[in-house]
């Protein structure tokens, strides 16, 4: 790495002059030894001590966990359960081995041992039954406890549940001279631990030398000791049950450096405060300059401008953090771009798509009139189907192009979904909107011409107007969406929102279930309208026209219960009926000596059922019926959606004598050739 970079820089100036400075630090400081050592003295007893006691909850959380491990094990517990003594040995024994536990204890919740390390059996009263009624009170429990040989335990107490509490598991680590001694290891201090009150050191750090004289001075609880001429600070720290730990602090120790500096680096104050005093503003003035840089360009990011490029980066540490910063802008603004187009934008047509047009929607001019025209490819599903999604997609691209020249200025194009665009048209009422839609239709007659092979489109288009249909965008593309349908099943090429009655779909959910209730209660009819022989005048035959009397709406005509039937399949449980009623009626007449054909409608759903041909000859078979007094219209439609399966129930039918017609001719999905076969 260059000798230049900033790191070595900063490393060695900041090395440098932090010598000097601490130098500076510690002449200072010998020079008051008394206070400063003094200082010195207890903050390293409080952070021993806070290192001591850290030492202490992480002994007492390993415990806990490794109990709350070993309670928690179901063959342990199952063990206690059963009251397999040998089994539960064994695993404490074991578990008490993988984590260093010197005693390992299962003691009943009447407070009798069940298993344990040491030297105990069965039945006896568990040793610490403070720590018992601590831990029935909190839920566990920790201290510090003495067993019968005098041996001082760090033990915790967890319960073992199944799901309720069936015992409790006790494990404890040693505390004894090399417990002592990795304390002090850690913590940089002596470490003793004793009984208030009592002569002796349950466990020490101390040399074996000094552990008598330590032991009469401890007991007397003084915060200096004087021990074989050497002078000690200590520090107190209550453990449990009137046993305390006492860290101490050899004096000379925190002496030592304050001695060897005593006199040095006075001769070089003023330079050593000069030196860091310019070093620091030079490098300071280097290193902030840029930062600064980058923090305003940050600001300029977080407000959302990434058009600013940063200034040219130098050649160190900052400056390739500038090139790093640089790259995330222009990535981050290239991200940005890349989300907004596939938030507003369709994929396939590159128009926008539903949630750009509800965007704009809002950015009317307030007070001003707006039309929204829904449009929707006649028959796409169709040629999506015969034809391929590859060429459907091709398709959706070509009519997009055929829609987007006539956007008007103000205006908006978008495609919502599938074959379905929509227009807005700002400012546009009653008659722009249907002199726009008629322009859309003209424009989609062109035929389109995909691979060679030529297909004939047509549209349907639903118009709603603001504020008239709705004051929301998402209020006017259902509207405009109704209107579509009713332009659609009226084969009217363009169907306003006004013209659709506009009724709520809670109302059309509604109508399922008032349909089953009125084919159950009867309120369903059929009236019969004659057809008249032109050559002689007279009835031949009559069509069988569905009627329904609502006990609350009145009633309801056929437009508008019959294609929700249609979309819903209920329409199979009400062309049962309708033919069971025509065919009944028939009877009637045939049997009063009135030769009367009866016409009935057949749906898309009901050419499609394999069992019609079956259901309508057992009609008539049922009622003694011939089938020649038997004419059923299927329309156009229903023959174009499955055109195979239609054919083999047509044939079926006629062959059964059954006439057959075709309603609603003429609205351009079927040949006469097709009809004709």
């Amino acid at each position: 790495m260059s000798s230049r970079s900033l790191r070595h820089r900063i490393a060695i100036v900041f090395v440098g002059l932090l010598v000097l400075v601490m130098g500076l630090v510690l002449a200072l400081v010998h020079s008051s030894s008394a206070r400063i050592v003094g200082h010195e003295t207890q903050r390293e007893l409080a952070v021993g001590a806070r290192v001591f006691q850290r030492l202490l909850d992480q002994n007492q959380r390993q415990l806990e966990t490794a109990a709350a491990v070993l309670a928690a094990d179901f063959a342990f517990r199952e063990a206690i359960a059963t009251q397999d003594q040998p089994t539960v040995r064994s695993v404490i024994r074991n578990h008490g081995q993988r984590i260093h536990a010197q005693v390992m204890m299962v003691t009943g919740t009447d407070g009798r041992m069940i298993a344990s390390t040491q030297r105990a059996t069965a039945g006896e009263p568990f040793p610490f039954p403070d720590l018992l009624a601590a831990a029935e009170a909190s839920g566990r429990s920790a201290g510090f406890r003495q067993m019968r040989n005098g041996q001082l335990y760090q033990v915790v107490l967890v319960p073992i549940m199944a799901p309720t509490r069936i015992a409790w598991v006790a494990m404890g680590f040693q505390v004894d001279d090399r417990w002592a001694h990795d304390m002090a290891d850690v913590t940089g201090l002596g470490v003793h631990v004793v009984r208030v009150g009592t002569p002796g050191l349950l466990a020490s750090s101390a040399p074996p030398a000094q552990r008598t004289m330590l032991a009469d001075v401890l007991v007397t609880r003084s915060q200096d000791i004087d021990a074989g001429g050497a002078h000690y600070a200590a520090a107190r720290v209550p453990l449990d049950g009137g046993i305390e730990a006492v860290l101490q602090l050899s004096m000379a120790q925190v002496q030592a450096p304050f001695g060897q500096l005593q006199g040095r680096l006075l001769v070089v104050i003023g330079g050593a405060v000069a030196v860091f005093a310019l070093g620091s503003l030079m490098l300071a003035g280097r290193i902030v300059r840029p930062l600064n840089e980058l923090s305003a360009a940050a600001r300029r990011i977080a407000l959302g401008d990434y058009a600013q490029p940063l200034p040219p980066a130098q050649g160190d540490e900052i400056g390739q953090l500038a090139g790093s910063f640089e790259q995330m802008r222009t990535e981050i603004a290239s991200r940005e771009e890349r989300i907004a187009r596939l938030a507003y934008v369709d994929g396939l047509t590159d128009l926008p798509n539903r949630t750009r047009f509800l965007e704009a929607f809002g950015r009317l001019t307030p007070g001003a009139g707006a039309a929204v025209l829904v449009v929707n490819v006649d028959r796409f599903a169709l040629i999506n189907h015969a034809l391929g999604h590859v060429v459907g997609d091709r398709l959706l691209r070509a009519v997009a192009g055929q829609l987007e020249p006539l956007v008007p200025q103000g205006g908006m194009l978008a495609r919502l979904w599938a074959d379905q665009f929509a227009f807005l048209l700002e400012g546009a009422g009653h008659d722009a909107a249907r002199g726009f839609a008629e322009a859309v239709l003209a424009a989609l007659r062109d035929p389109v011409t995909l691979d060679g092979q030529r297909l004939d489109i047509e549209a349907s288009v639903g118009i709603a107007l603001y504020p008239d249909d709705g004051l929301d965008a998402a209020t006017l593309l259902r509207r405009a969406e109704l209107a579509l349908g009713a332009a659609k099943r009226r084969h009217a090429g363009v169907a306003f929102a006004l013209d659709t009655g506009g009724e709520p779909a809670h109302e059309q959910m509604s109508l399922i279930g008032d349909m089953r209730r009125a084919l159950q209660a009867g309120e369903f009819t059929l009236a019969y309208q004659p057809k008249l022989a032109l050559g002689s005048g007279r009835i031949v035959a009559v069509e069988a026209l569905l009627r329904w009397q609502h006990p609350v709406r009145g009633s309801i005509p056929p437009a508008r219960f019959i294609p929700f039937a249609e979309q819903t399949g209920f329409i199979r449980e009400i062309t049962p009926w309708v033919l069971e009623t025509a065919v009944r009626q028939a009877a009637v007449w045939h049997a009063a000596g009135l030769d009367v054909a009866v016409s009935a409608n057949l749906s898309t759903l009901d050419l499609l059922d394999p069992h019609l041909g079956r259901r309508v000859r057992d009609m008539l078979e049922r009622h003694a019926v011939p089938a020649r007094r038997l004419c059923l219209e299927i329309t156009e439609s229903a023959l174009m959606d499955d055109p195979a399966l239609a054919q083999a129930h047509l044939d079926e039918l006629a062959g059964l004598g059954i006439k057959l017609s075709i309603d609603d001719y003429g609205v351009g999905q079927a040949s006469l050739a097709y009809l004709k076969s």
